[in-house]
């Protein structure tokens, strides 16, 4: 039976809210390595409850799962692996705690500043129980990475590339010379449906059903896909229905209502899914507060 490993970043929707020290908001001022201290002692003194595939929610999350399915009613031999801004690369039958952490700037939980997301990430490789992708390189590898996360795993990436092998990176932040790479293309959103947040994961389900061998990547199928792209491709538009204050403080309420452990990044993502417009710094004014006052 062939074998896949895949990897995929972690989701900021839980189906567990995580404790309030299990936050990244809640670390005291510091260097990268000092806020990292302590968040590695919260992390290995919390309850690990939650299997890591049941932990995180969403459509995004829907589709890794279904990602690995498709391969396993292939013949496929599937391990996933997730990469967590808080608990570094996980098998996702793990058991871990529920928690807040990303590398997407602007969140409350972002785990520091873009510049340093790396050094976070090499110190969540110190974490009991943690993989890295060196010790995966020997394997077929499906890498599925938005823009930040794949940042943050900057240096494993390349290491990855001059180590070569049987891997492929859809989406990521940029090209890797020995690392095949199949870039975000947010125009072919109308072709694969779904939300902004899935599409690399649709990309890479549509990718695998086209595939015409063994390896993960070749020039062949790199043919066929761009012809299909061209013919669907669709750019978007971003004609999105202004909206006040009030208004605005109303629709964060509602979500944090429903589901306490909203992100300001994850709200301002459903509120411009749904067609409304509002620039990231006022929303997050307007999210700080309302989540101040509830």
């Amino acid at each position: 039976m062939q074998k896949l490993t895949i990897v995929v970043n972690c989701t900021g929707r839980k189906s567990v809210a995580p404790s309030p020290d299990l936050r990244i908001r809640s670390l005291p001022a510091g260097d990268t390595a000092s806020r990292f201290t302590t968040w590695r002692r919260r992390v290995e003194h919390a309850d690990k409850s939650v299997r890591l595939i049941d932990l995180y929610q969403g459509e995004a999350w829907q589709q890794a799962k279904l990602l690995a399915e498709d391969a396993h009613s292939n013949g496929v031999r599937v391990r996933m692996l997730v990469a967590s801004a808080g608990l570094g690369l996980r098998d996702v039958t793990q058991l871990a705690p529920s928690y807040s952490a990303t590398f997407t700037s602007g969140s409350d939980d972002a785990v520091c500043d873009i510049s340093n997301i790396h050094d976070w990430w090499r110190h969540l490789g110190e974490l009991p129980r943690t993989s890295s992708l060196s010790r995966l390189s020997a394997e077929p590898l499906l890498l599925v990475l938005s823009e930040s996360y794949a940042r943050a795993m900057d240096t494993d990436l390349a290491e990855l590339a001059r180590r070569g092998g049987n891997h492929l990176l859809v989406g990521g932040w940029r090209t890797i010379e020995g690392l095949p790479r199949l870039p975000a293309d947010r125009d072919l959103r109308r072709a694969l449906g779904g939300t902004a947040s899935s599409l690399i994961l649709r990309m890479a389900r549509r990718w695998m059903s086209q595939r015409s061998g063994a390896d993960l990547f070749c020039e062949a199928d790199q043919r066929r896909w761009a012809t299909w792209a061209r013919s669907v491709r669709r750019p978007e538009s971003y004609d999105r229905i202004p909206m006040s204050d009030a208004e605005i403080a109303g629709f964060i309420r509602n979500l944090l209502r429903e589901d306490p452990s909203y992100s300001a990044t994850r709200a301002l993502r459903a509120l411009r899914d749904g067609g409304y417009a509002c620039e990231q710094k006022r929303f997050g004014a307007l999210f700080r507060g309302v989540a101040k006052s509830a």
